[in-house]
């Protein structure tokens, strides 16, 4: 299921398991955050558009980290009038990991997450197995020649 949603003014297509940065929003390392604002969700076979949002539909996130992004530059100049400024700035940024997109459908509210089995197969090794050998190089010296002519 993809969903495409709208936060810090920007619009982001999700799905569920999905690592994204957005602009900051507030909470701290491993909270839940519901994002209400979805603007159009699908799957493989329907799929709804907002009018500017869809009601009842809500994306859950998990926040991994909050951090800050890396330095931009801001240069301005104006030529010929000694005028020159620069300033530097890192935007603060919010990691999340979408765990659940809900549109109000309850068999669609829990994550479904394929289990696979840990079983490690033993199986016999045979012991007539040749290992290959791995071939040997041969070094040699160099010949150096000291035949030194006399005039």
């Amino acid at each position: 299921m993809i969903a495409v949603i709208k936060t810090g003014g920007k619009q982001y297509t999700v799905k569920t398991g999905q690592i994204l940065k957005v602009e900051k929003i507030e909470g701290k390392k491993g909270d839940t955050v519901s994002l209400d604002n979805v603007l159009a969700i699908t799957d493989k076979t329907n799929y709804q558009i907002g009018t500017p949002k869809i009601n009842g539909v809500t994306v859950k996130a998990k926040i991994l980290d909050q951090i800050r992004d890396k330095k931009i530059i801001v240069f301005k100049k104006r030529r010929r009038q000694n005028y020159r400024s620069t300033q530097g700035h890192r935007q603060y940024l919010t990691v999340l990991k979408i765990e659940n997109i809900n549109d109000g459908n309850k068999k669609n509210d829990t994550i479904k997450k394929t289990v696979k089995s840990t079983e490690v197969k033993k199986t016999a090794k045979p012991k007539n197995i040749e290992k290959k050998k791995s071939p040997i190089k041969k070094t040699t010296k160099k010949k150096t020649s000291t035949n030194k002519e006399k005039k």
